[in-house]
């Protein structure tokens, strides 16, 4: 039996799942919500499913298994409660929450409730990035010692003027919590949990709240040393969205397009032609955006099913949320943050 699922949010990111559930036998759309009604109403036409005016009236109203909530990120954390609390599994759009603290109280109380959890890191399930992922892990690359993560992307005035929760803290997050916690997600993967970051921030080309523009650098529990590079004020289009990984026996880059493999050398090995042509084979897979979603969902609707962990667990996100927030609480402090006050506090 197909799983009933619940849309909440039918803006941008929620078209994205749109596009992904026409895809997905395995779940049917049976609801979607926003606070603009008329946008609910043309998500559900296509889906001959009912349309609701707020996540509460969507969840009130029953005859869902789970909902996607693709909310502007501050909400997410409010409404997936809800959700949960009423005994719903809970697909959430990144970030899962804007603060470590609140994260892990979602995290806690899924457990607790035995509910399915998850949310959107789905960069992890590129074919060219699991590739080499399983390979770091394997050791490939020996003792990782340092990397880069950079995210230059141009933002024009006009993104976030069209939804005006954009660029605000409270409910945008930032550039670290918004655009770049993809690719630090990926670094999270590969170095493991963050000891302490620095960071500089600064509001350089929008008329926004939050930053548009940092520059840091993370000192892992692993002992890497990890730079930080994000920006939104590229002009006209998007520069780069890189990892880079150095290890005592090797290096991988990962970019300009997160899912291309740029550069591996393992083990002194300079030419791993077999390694590199499968990760390229892989980067030149017709890839449009709702893909990516489509996995996530897959990965989703499979543990709602099972009852088996996802592969993207909200629990998973918890250490790159302690990292995010260690950098945007560094860019307004001008201090370094260490991780472990951060779950002293939660």
């Amino acid at each position: 039996m197909a799983v009933r699922l619940g849309l909440i949010g039918c803006g941008t990111i929620g078209q994205r799942h749109l596009q992904a559930l026409t895809h997905l036998p395995e779940a049917v759309l049976v609801a979607t919500a926003d606070t603009d009604l008329a946008r609910a109403e043309a998500a559900a036409v296509p889906f001959d499913a009912r349309a609701f005016g707020s996540p509460e009236a969507l969840i009130a109203a029953g005859g869902v298994d789970a909902v996607i909530v693709a909310t502007p990120s501050g909400n997410h954390p409010d409404v997936a409660q809800l959700a949960m609390e009423q005994g719903l599994d809970v697909l959430v759009e990144k970030p899962l929450a804007l603060s470590f603290a609140r994260a892990r109280e979602l995290v806690d109380f899924a457990a607790k409730a035995g509910l399915v959890l998850a949310t959107t890191h789905f960069n992890r399930l590129l074919p060219a990035v699991a590739q080499v992922l399983a390979a770091v892990r394997a050791g490939a690359l020996g003792r990782l010692l340092s990397g880069g993560v950079a995210v230059r992307w141009a933002r024009p005035q006009a993104y976030y003027d069209e939804a005006p929760w954009r660029g605000r803290r409270a409910l945008d997050g930032g550039i670290l919590f918004n655009q770049a916690i993809h690719a630090l997600d990926l670094a999270v993967q590969v170095f493991g949990p963050a000891e302490e970051a620095f960071c500089y921030a600064a509001t350089q080309t929008h008329r926004i709240e939050a930053e548009d523009l940092v520059a840091g650098s993370v000192r892992f529990r692993s002992g890497a040393l990890v730079t930080v590079s994000a920006t939104t004020s590229v002009p006209t289009t998007n520069l780069e969205e890189r990892l880079t990984i150095i290890g005592t026996e090797g290096v991988a880059v990962l970019g300009p397009e997160i899912h291309r493999l740029a550069v591996w050398r393992a083990r002194g090995d300079p030419d791993d032609r077999a390694f590199v042509q499968a990760a390229t084979a892989a980067a030149e897979e017709p890839w449009p955006r709702w893909k990516s979603h489509l996995n996530a969902l897959k990965d989703f609707v499979a543990a709602v099913t099972t009852r088996q962990t996802p592969a993207l667990a909200a629990a998973s996100a918890l250490d790159v949320l302690a990292l995010v927030e260690a950098l945007t609480r560094s860019g307004q402090t001008g201090r370094p943050v260490a991780v472990a006050e951060l779950e002293a506090a939660s």
